[in-house]
């Protein structure tokens, strides 16, 4: 009966200390790898956050091109009217050039021929 105490108490000292390390080392492989997977989760998060960030950065870029092209579509087309209004303007003035001289010409014309007239009377 002593041996089998003396038999229980070895294998109770032997089997403590080698079931303490062997539940330690595996707390610590557990521990490393949900670490690990931790970490590789964080990884595609900041994977997946920098292509998004990129993404919004071309969308911005492009939207921004869009929005410079817009501009300077109407700016053209706002330069385009007023120099049509301003060829208007310039033909509508030469017109009336015109026409005053046209009756400067006459009126110089009926002096002329009313000096003629005087002359002769």
């Amino acid at each position: 009966m002593l041996g089998i105490i003396i038999a229980v108490l070895v294998t109770l000292v032997i089997a403590v200390p080698v079931s303490s390390v062997i539940t330690t080392n595996y707390q610590k492989k557990s521990a490393n790898s949900q670490i690990a997977n931790a970490d590789a989760k964080a990884r595609e998060i900041i994977d997946e956050a920098l292509t998004t960030a990129e993404a919004k950065k071309r969308e911005g870029i492009l939207e921004i091109k869009e929005e410079s092209i817009k501009a300077k579509n109407e700016l053209d087309k706002e330069i385009k009217e007023r120099r049509a209004e301003i060829q208007k303007s310039e033909r509508r003035i030469q017109q009336k050039e015109e026409t005053i001289e046209r009756k400067s010409d006459a009126i110089e014309k009926k002096e002329a021929s009313l000096n003629a007239r005087e002359e002769e009377l």
